[in-house]
């Protein structure tokens, strides 16, 4: 049994090595996967590919990044993929920014999401938000929810 549980250990200590060696399948290297993939690549890729590095290990040890480049090889160019990462790795910050109307997850919000404002985003979330389907709604719901009116509203 106890042999069984080490095997096991042994398995999932190598999952992250497993991940790495999909992103060298993928044709990108570990840095441009830090840079462009992840949270860090959603919000400061295209600004500050050194940020993009430190966000993505701080955040969550760059996980997010190898998972979004493993799933698929276009996974971290695309816009309408940088906006979903953003939304839903960063929602409360991305909400907290959007009730303010500035900050910085709703500049990379308007970056990502290729909005010259978002203004009619905030207008359409803000009415939703005074629904009771947004006060009985998951935060992935409500994430789902912005990522709807974002679509709707920008050229993503």
């Amino acid at each position: 049994m106890l042999k069984k549980i080490a095997l096991a250990s042994v398995a999932a200590v190598m999952i992250p090595f497993g991940t790495a060696s999909a992103q060298v399948d993928t044709g990108r290297t570990i840095e441009q996967v830090y840079k462009e993939c992840g949270i860090g690549g959603a919000i400061f890729g295209n600004s500050s590919p050194i940020l993009a590095i430190i966000s993505n290990v701080t955040w969550d040890l760059g996980t997010t990044a190898a998972t979004s480049n493993s799933m698929s090889p276009n996974t971290c160019q695309s816009n309408n993929v940088k906006a979903a990462v953003l939304i839903k790795e960063a929602f409360p910050s991305v909400e907290k920014d959007l009730a303010s109307g500035q900050g910085a997850h709703l500049s990379a919000l308007e970056n990502v999401a290729n909005c010259d404002s978002t203004a009619s985003v905030r207008a359409q979330y803000g009415q939703y938000a005074q629904t009771s389907a947004y006060r009985t709604a998951t935060q992935d719901q409500n994430a789902q929810t912005l990522y709807s009116i974002v679509q709707q509203s920008c050229a993503i």
